[in-house]
Parts: structure tokens; C-alpha cells; sequence
């Protein structure tokens, strides 16, 4: 029975610690980086890595990531290196959610900047919030519409004028002068 009450005790400390806790007041930010698609499908966690490496450097809280999967791009990006310049239609893409204190940001920019193998990143400040909920579907519930179809309105047939030739006449003149 002692041990009983002793795992009792204690999961009644992990909860009131944890009510205790305070949320992390750091910002928030998301880098999302398109890796070379020279890089070979084995290394690249090796730049993911270097890029968790330098955010562990400032203590960043990792919130969620998506590790690079190779995707077609949208367009051709142009990249100039060693004297010319290289045409990439493919990447791989990956992104990585966390907090850090904003002393932190410049040090990683320049490594993202600055890494031949990463072909261009985005860095924004963004929410904490893990999962983004689907936007909701809004249904409209109508008594007088009940087992009727909805049909696309029309619009109403033009009607035509009656114009003399006279008229047409100065009305293209007056457009034309």
C-alpha cells in the first residue's frame, strides 16, 4: 500500500507542475529552405542537421518540422556560382517551427545565406499555435429551400433597342473623333 500512496503523491506533483509552468513568452519563428537537388537524398539530413545545430546554438525550443522531400518547383530558379549559373526545376523542401530569443535570427540568416547547399530559404515570425484546425464548413439550414435543388441564377435575357442609322452614325463619330 505505501507504494500506492507514493505514485499517487507523485503524479499529483507532475500535475501541479505542470499547471505551474508558464508558456514560452520567446517569439516564435518558421524557416522554410528549398535544399539542392545535388545533394544526395542520404545527405541531406546532414543540412538539416546543420541548421538544428546552429538553433540549438540559441537554445531554440523546436515546435514542429517537416524533414526535405523532393518537390517540383513552381518555376525555374537561377542561381549563380563559381562564374555561372545554375538552372534548378526541382528541390527538396523542408521547414522547422521553433522559438528562440530574436538575438538569435541573424546568425542563423547568415548560415542559410550563406550555405551553398540550401538554394534559397524563407524566414517569418509566426504563432505557437502546433496544428492549424481545417476551416470550418459553413452550412446554411433553410425550412423554405428543404428537397428543393439550387440552380445557378441567369441572367435576364438583354433586350434590344430600337436605333435608327442616323443615330448609330453619330455614335460612332462621336467615338472615333
Amino acid at each position: 500500500m505505501p507504494m500506492v500512496e507514493m505514485s499517487q503523491t507523485g503524479a499529483q506533483a507532475d500535475v501541479s507542475s505542470q499547471a505551474n509552468k508558464t508558456p514560452d513568452s520567446r517569439p516564435v519563428y518558421e524557416v522554410g529552405f528549398h535544399v539542392v537537388p545535388d545533394v544526395e537524398e542520404s545527405k541531406v539530413g546532414s543540412v538539416v542537421e546543420m541548421v538544428r545545430t546552429e538553433l540549438a546554438k540559441g537554445k531554440a525550443e523546436i515546435i514542429t518540422e517537416s524533414f526535405p522531400r523532393k518537390i517540383t518547383l513552381a518555376y525555374t530558379v537561377e542561381r549563380a556560382t563559381t562564374g555561372k549559373r545554375e538552372k534548378y526545376k526541382d528541390a527538396y523542401f523542408g521547414f522547422i517551427k521553433f522559438a528562440t530569443e530574436r538575438e538569435y535570427i541573424p546568425a542563423l540568416e547568415t548560415l542559410l545565406r550563406d550555405s551553398k547547399e540550401i538554394l534559397r530559404y524563407l524566414l517569418v515570425e509566426t504563432v505557437r499555435e502546433e496544428l492549424v484546425a481545417a476551416p470550418r464548413r459553413t452550412v446554411f439550414a433553410s425550412d423554405r429551400l428543404e428537397g428543393e435543388t439550387l440552380k445557378k441564377p441567369t441572367a435576364a435575357p438583354e433586350k434590344k433597342a430600337d436605333v435608327s442609322e442616323e443615330e448609330l452614325d453619330k455614335s460612332i463619330e462621336a467615338l472615333v473623333a
